[in-house]
């Protein structure tokens, strides 16, 4: 009996996330008006990368929220939207950022620890006008913001939050590229080997090592992309390094900034037991929610509101 339950919650767990995901492509989900905003950040080569977002101004200049999208995703995920929609409800400005290369410009990539450009951007106009910063990171989007906090990119950063995301980036890995996990692997890799031809136009020449469009192709597990891409990119030995030294599980240890994390023991991409030690030993600073019954990066409805509502008046709270 207890197998049988355990089996219907993980199928809940698909279900979560994949028919939000289905529905919204389909109905599409709406943020608040924004303006599509891009600046140019030189990489440790001096070539200009364009980093891009959509921009939704808030009532006053002195509260924003920083929006990162997951693996394979972009800033007009409805995920992304649905935040925003909520935060501009509050009054609070966002930025729905795409993660460096995401959007197969700029011709240069990121990887789950890469947080070099949100320091320039947050130092720039006008983003250097707001006091008050928040992170709101979904999936690996939410891996980069915990590891921005740790590393301190910008003091006026206040409160960081990271939904569905991992902590341990060897574990993630290891657990989305298992059989079970094709759907959302391919999903993934689909999306990153079709802008892969586009960023290696920008880095193929200057970085060596950086494998042709054919072989990257090839790519059939989250590994394989890190090994062919990231490794030879950022000058990892292998990927075991860039999962041991990214990885920001450990970090949370000494966390300072007030951080939530909110992560479902269903969800299909990410493995619980994964989570819990990190977060056994995180700081004081680090607050955790488990939500029964969600997916990967969607939420079920609760009592009195949605999770979205919830988790963006935790983060005011913080901006006040």
């Amino acid at each position: 009996m207890k197998r049988s339950v355990e089996k219907m919650k993980g199928w809940r767990g698909h279900v979560q996330t994949v028919w939000p995901f289905l529905k919204e492509r389909v109905q599409g989900v709406e943020g608040p008006p924004a303006r599509w905003w891009e600046t140019e950040v030189p990489n440790e080569f001096g070539v200009p990368v364009v980093r891009a977002g959509m921009a939704s101004p808030g009532r006053d200049r002195s509260r924003l929220v920083v929006l990162l999208h997951g693996m394979g995703g972009s800033p007009e995920a409805g995920y992304c939207a649905a935040a925003a929609r909520v935060f501009a409800a509050m009054g609070i400005a966002t930025l729905r950022l795409s993660l460096r290369g995401a959007d197969g410009r700029g011709g240069d990539l990121h990887h789950a620890g890469f947080v070099d450009d949100l320091g320039p951007i947050l130092s720039s106009d006008p983003w250097s006008q707001y006091d008050h910063v928040a992170l709101m990171g979904f999936s690996l989007g939410g891996h980069v913001s915990l590891r921005a906090a740790a590393e301190g990119v910008n003091e006026r950063i206040r409160a960081v939050v990271a939904v569905s995301s991992p902590l341990n980036l060897k574990a993630a890995q290891e657990w989305i590229d298992r059989p079970a996990g094709w759907v959302y692997r391919e999903a993934i890799l689909g999306t990153l080997r079709g802008i892969y031809p586009r960023l290696y136009a920008g880095v193929g020449g200057l970085v060596e090592g950086m494998p042709p469009v054919s072989r990257v192709q090839q790519a059939r597990t989250i590994r394989a992309w890190d090994a062919l891409t990231v490794v030879p990119r950022f000058g990892f030995a292998d990927v075991e390094e860039y999962y041991r030294t990214q990885s920001v599980g450990p970090r949370l240890a000494t966390q300072k900034v007030p951080s939530l994390v909110v992560v479902s023991p269903e969800d299909p991409m990410i493995p619980a037991d994964s989570l819990r030690g990190p977060l056994g030993r995180a700081s004081k600073a680090v607050e955790a929610w488990w939500v029964e019954g969600g997916g990967h990066v969607y939420l079920p409805e609760k009592p009195g509101g949605p999770w979205t509502e919830k988790i963006a008046h935790w983060v005011e709270a913080h901006l006040t």
